[in-house]
């Protein structure tokens, strides 16, 4: 954005998190408020609108209360000029305080100023991109000490797992906390011995969906709506629209839950970063398991006879030994559970079709009886992929044109160079360490300054760790944001023109398949957010295409 005559109302935002404020007065709010009203005092083209203060908010986000009221001015037309300390002020969260400064701020003509960082959107220096890159590192920094912070409760949360304390909020049916160590379980007579009769009925030769009748006909609430009962304030997607009924993948938990024999089991999902809530399964074998942490329910023995009756896997069709092709993959777009295939045959012909297992086993009224045909199924994904293929083919065009443009090397480069100043640090810190002990044997340092020197150099090494991973992870993200290692464009480009599904490519490019009423169907493919980048990346580099 290049200087004009015009001019600015200002917000000029503060901001202090519970750690910032053990650092010292030289970020708290006062002064912080100072510095920003001396720089406007100087500035006889920016007026102060008002003052945005967040005490005590983590800059790791951006729902915090007067940054959200700075932003309704921002968009109301009020503010056009923003003024921040430093940018660790203004966020700590790269992807997004970028976004914000680089994107909305530019397109409003809303003027970012970043006083430590020598940052100002409203002169001339080097071009927008080159601003881009700039904000951007130095966010990664400010960022890296929140990314620091969740790793050090990650690992306090991972050594009370493995000493097999119970960390979870809500223990496994059939358990519930001990009153006078939360980090214990008990057992809860009432539920267990609904476990203890959905083992007893399953080695008898009983079905998990004939259980799961059994279990409703006889009005037991399923686990969900047993904790809610008992008082917890415990809520699950699924268990919405159950109405209370027993799913036959509830009852295939409790019989696959190692739980029930005395060993904690925990560590099966993990938030995706420290900016992001959201979950993800684990693979079993890092799931942290501790044996004989409290008392069993069933024994191992009956424990291993239910398990050796889980025989099958994926499910294969009847009369051949081949895995369906949709198997596992398509859902009922209401209830969200896996579809079942269905043969039917008439004077007229023989066809399959997928139909909703919820309709199927328990009240018409929790789900509808969402179908839809299997060829038909068939043809629709093959034309979708084969669009996403031409669309792969396509991008990578673009993409290889933007990277002969020599403007992206040289921003490349200054991520390394800045990458290579850490990495020096880091080592020359590891090399003052191992000098330490000969200088206090020697007798030029005493006993605690070499262990005072020693901490704050390892220290800092931490420090200097923490910005290198996350420094490196946006060169990942950089050298990704082309062509060369696109995920998407790699992936659906290599099937050419496919005329026919197979087995492979389905697993391979197709994460699901909802069906909704009337045969409408969603398809979610794989690599959606490397097809996502590529896309961003391509309208970050537009201008490098020329006309």
């Amino acid at each position: 954005m290049k200087t004009i005559s015009q001019s600015w109302s200002a917000a000029l935002y503060v901001r202090l998190s519970k750690e910032d404020e053990l650092k010292g007065e030289s970020n708290s709010i006062s002064a912080q408020r100072e510095i920003l009203r001396e720089y406007v005092r100087q500035a006889p083209d920016i007026m102060i609108y008002d003052f945005y203060v967040d005490d005590g908010w983590s800059g790791t986000n951006f729902d915090r209360p007067d940054f959200k009221r700075m932003m309704s001015d921002v968009y109301a037309g009020k503010v056009n000029c923003v003024i921040v300390k430093d940018l660790s002020r203004f966020g700590r969260n790269y992807s997004r305080g970028g976004e914000i400064i680089t994107d909305e701020f530019a397109r409003l003509g809303v003027r970012f100023i970043a006083l430590n960082n020598g940052f100002d959107s409203g002169k001339d220096s080097g071009g927008a991109l080159a601003e881009c890159i700039t904000v951007g590192v130095t966010n990664v920094i400010n960022e890296s000490y929140a990314a620091s912070t969740s790793a050090n409760v990650r690992g306090t949360l991972n050594m009370n797992r493995r000493q097999g304390k119970f960390i979870g909020s809500f223990p496994s049916y059939g358990y519930k906390k001990d009153p006078n160590d939360h980090h214990k379980l008990i057992i809860d007579e009432e539920a267990a011995a609904v476990v203890r009769l959905i083992f007893d009925k399953f080695v008898s030769g009983m079905s998990v969906i004939g259980i799961a009748k059994e279990l409703n006909e006889m009005g037991v609430p399923n686990p969900s709506a047993y904790k809610r009962m008992k008082g917890y304030n415990y809520r699950h997607p699924a268990s919405e629209k159950a109405d209370g009924l027993w799913p036959d993948s509830s009852v295939r938990r409790i019989l696959q839950n190692e739980m029930y024999v005395g060993n904690m089991v925990q560590g099966k999902n993990r938030n995706i970063s420290y900016k992001i809530k959201k979950s993800v399964s684990v693979s079993k074998a890092d799931w942290i398991v501790v044996e004989n942490t409290h008392e069993p329910i069933i024994d191992r023995e009956l424990f291993d006879r239910a398990q050796s009756l889980f025989c099958k896997g994926i499910r294969k069709s009847p009369k051949t030994d081949k895995t369906d092709l949709f198997s596992g993959i398509v859902r009922c777009a209401e209830c969200g559970r896996l579809m079942n295939k269905k043969t039917n045959t008439h004077d007229y012909g023989t066809y399959n079709y997928y139909r909703c297992v919820t309709h199927r086993k328990m009240k018409s009224s929790v789900c509808k009886n969402h179908t839809i045909r299997i060829d038909k199924l068939e043809n629709a994904v093959l034309t979708y992929l084969r669009t996403l293929i031409s669309i792969a083919v396509r991008l990578d065009e673009i993409a290889d044109r933007i990277n002969a443009n020599p403007q992206r090397s040289r921003e490349y480069s200054h991520l390394e160079s800045t990458l290579k100043t850490y990495q020096s640090e880091y080592d020359k810190c590891d090399r003052m360490i191992i000098d330490l002990y000969p200088d206090w044997k020697s007798g030029i340092i005493t006993k605690e300054e070499y262990i005072s020197l020693k901490q704050e150099l390892a220290d800092k090494k931490a420090g200097l760790e923490a910005r290198i991973t996350a420094l490196k992870d946006t060169i990942e993200k950089f050298r990704k944001g082309g062509n060369t290692d696109n995920e998407f464009i790699a992936n659906f480009k290599k099937y050419g023109n496919i005329t026919k599904l197979t087995r492979p490519i389905v697993t391979e490019l197709i994460d699901e398949i909802l069906v909704y009423e009337n045969g409408i169907i969603e398809i979610n493919v794989k690599f959606a957010d490397a097809y996502e980048q590529i896309l961003d990346y391509i309208e970050a580099n537009k201008e490098s295409l020329g006309a």
